[in-house]
């Protein structure tokens, strides 16, 4: 029977928003674009033809929330930063021990990037929006960054760090061996690594600042 008939809406065709919800089209067009992401394991595929083709509406309605790609960009940036924050409070939530409270957020950070690669890639690579680089106002990526130098700071002062080096230059340090350990497990997953991702997180973050078992 004629979909025009019954009133059921077309298959992949959105059904418009009522008066006042035009905040839950701009949730939809994100949720699109990170799950494209997603799916493809990069950015660059995104664009906002595609995106409105996925969610079902017309390019004009996109152009209405986002004027461009690299603001969408920018949306589902902020959105994996975020979510990169409750992977490492929820690991460490509860633990007083600033020792472990630092192992167990740098292995949430590697978790993360291994669990959501294409957003990781997005957050971390040279696709970043130039509204979200380090030298931005209120980049997501220095507050990171800022967060795990303040948990090394806190294995400091009790000496259970045997570096007393500035927490910052530690944590740049950290930051890019992570980064750098978990670029190459996702571009090369195949390979024979010797430890644990857990492991070789503990590992890295012990050998450069320090900490005392």
């Amino acid at each position: 029977m004629d979909p025009a008939v019954t009133g059921t809406p077309q298959r992949g065709v959105r059904r418009p928003n009522r008066r006042g919800e035009g905040g839950r089209l701009r949730e939809e067009l994100i949720e699109a674009a990170s799950s494209m992401i997603a799916d493809t394991g990069h950015g660059q595929p995104v664009s906002l033809n595609a995106v409105a083709r996925k969610v079902g509406v017309a390019a004009t309605s996109v152009y209405l929330h986002f004027a461009t790609v690299e603001q969408l960009k920018v949306a589902v940036a902020r959105r994996g930063f975020a979510q990169l924050n409750e992977y490492r409070d929820a690991a460490s939530h509860g633990i007083t021990d600033p020792v472990q409270a630092l192992l167990v957020r740098c292995r949430a950070y590697c978790r993360f990037a291994l669990d959501h690669p294409g957003h990781y890639r997005l957050m971390f690579g040279a696709g970043l929006p130039a509204e979200l680089a380090y030298t931005a106002e209120h980049a997501p990526g220095r507050d990171a960054l800022q967060s795990l130098a303040a948990s090394i700071q806190r294995c400091q002062p009790n000496r259970a760090s045997s570096r007393q080096d500035d927490p910052q230059r530690l944590a740049m340090l950290v930051w890019a061996s992570l980064h750098g350990v978990v670029s190459l497990r996702i571009d090369r997953p195949q390979f024979p690594w010797p430890a644990s991702l857990d492991e070789t997180a503990d590992d890295i973050v012990r050998r450069l600042t320090g900490l005392r078992s």
